[in-house]
């Protein structure tokens, strides 16, 4: 089970250095309103927001005629994003759990949910939340890992071996429990649940490069990556940093570290 509280204080403690290494959630941000379709005027309810990746575009995409709401529950996070987008006023924020929105029903033309449903306590509740603040005919569109499918070699070379396996012995070598726990069901399943119909996918693929291993450890310590590490014994994340600075440093040398990351989109109607 996702620990909540554990999940809160993290990103609250990573609000003003979130995304700013590399824009990995300003880019599938961007990419996922472009693929909802927006239009002028409507209005949107973006969860679990953080500094804005979706807010943002969305804002400029319904214009100053419409609304964007931006939730919450990580205030560092909210205060982030009004830094960053103060001057749409378009978008207001809103501190809240999104597994109980304090919204009246069918308020909202569209709902985002970016990087967020796939290791809530309780996504169905979400969801179900969700499909109650959307007006008829509205739009439920979220991103999250293309399971097995997050990173891969630049090439045919099997740099990147070293990271999975990495991955999976130290999960199997530590005692505490990591603060991320995916859904035991898949997401669309649970819309279906929820009263969502017609589900529509797409994967979208970018490729990012970092300049040596330390920008590449910093910006995964940026993000929920954070959280996996923290969760781990000591000893064990020492160990665990310098193995992954030395298959970092070998990339590096072969040519450069760059990743193919590939984001699954999920649109879904009331």
């Amino acid at each position: 089970m996702t620990d909540t509280r554990l999940v809160r204080r993290l990103f609250d403690d990573l609000a003003f250095e979130y995304d700013q290494h590399l824009p990995f959630f300003a880019t599938y941000g961007r990419e996922l309103v472009a693929w909802c379709g927006l239009r002028k005027g409507q209005k949107v309810l973006d969860l679990a927001a953080g500094r804005g990746a979706i807010t943002g575009p969305a804002a400029r995409a319904v214009g100053a005629q419409g609304e964007v709401l931006a939730v919450d529950n990580a205030p560092n996070m909210l205060r982030a994003l009004v830094a960053d987008l103060g001057d749409l006023p378009q978008v207001s924020t809103r501190v809240m759990d999104v597994h109980a929105l304090d919204l009246p029903d069918a308020s909202f033309d569209v709902v985002t949910c970016g990087f967020t449903l796939h290791f809530l306590d309780d996504p169905a509740r979400v969801l179900a939340e969700a499909h109650r603040v959307l007006r008829p005919g509205g739009l439920l569109a979220f991103s999250g890992p293309a399971t097995g499918r997050a990173q891969a070699p630049a090439g045919e070379d099997d740099g990147w071996a070293f990271y999975g396996r990495l991955m999976a012995e130290t999960g199997q070598r530590t005692s505490r429990c990591n603060p991320f726990t995916p859904p035991s069901r898949p997401l669309p399943e649970l819309c279906a649940e929820a009263g969502f119909t017609g589900v529509e996918e797409h994967d979208a693929r970018t490729w990012f490069a970092f300049r040596d291993p330390q920008h590449h450890w910093d910006w995964n310590m940026s993000h929920g990556f954070r959280g996996f590490v923290e969760s781990l014994e000591p000893e064990l994340a020492e160990e665990f940093k310098t193995r992954m600075f030395e298959g970092l440093a070998r990339l590096h040398a072969a040519g450069g570290i760059v990743v193919q990351s590939t984001v699954a989109f999920t649109k879904v109607w009331k």
